[in-house]
């Protein structure tokens, strides 16, 4: 009898909560991994702009779109061997993916660091659950690792 309502309570009982596990972001291991791939990445430092209401529901959506593109715009500037000084203000398609119920996520005017791949003229930035390629509010320590890398100095994966 015991084991009846052993077995009763535990399928009664809530699901676990599911969690997703990210490695902490890294703009050295971001390098690498752009260095690595096939497509050709420009680094940004800049301000994104684009409609929040475009976002994926992601925990509130019982299936959210694997992938949803937004448009967007970048505003700042571009990294090159001697920082990042060149003048970069383009319209840009934001890609954001979603692992099962977790999706990527963005604020409007937020300042960014990041990877955005330009294929055939056309730029796209795209983020993950984990962040991906986009780095928000890059401090002090995460432009000079990034300078340090793409100039071929000391580029540690921590």
């Amino acid at each position: 009898m015991n084991r009846i309502l052993a077995f009763l309570v535990a399928i009664c009982a809530p699901w676990p909560a599911l969690a997703l596990s990210c490695a902490e972001p890294s703009v050295a291991r971001g390098f690498h991994a752009a260095s690595a791939a096939p497509q050709t990445y420009v680094v940004v430092r800049g301000q994104l702009s684009f409609d929040e209401g475009e976002l994926p529901k992601g925990m509130t959506d019982p299936a959210p779109p694997k992938q949803t593109e937004i448009p967007a715009r970048i505003t700042g500037k571009s990294l090159s061997m001697a920082g990042f000084i060149h003048h970069f203000d383009r319209e840009i398609t934001l890609e954001v993916l979603c692992f099962g119920p977790w999706c990527g996520g963005a604020v409007d005017g937020m300042d960014v660091l990041a990877f955005v791949e330009k294929a055939d003229g056309r730029y796209t930035m795209s983020i993950d659950p984990c962040s991906g390629f986009v780095f928000p509010n890059p401090s002090p320590d995460q432009i000079k690792v990034i300078q340090q890398c793409f100039r071929g100095e000391s580029c540690p994966l921590d």
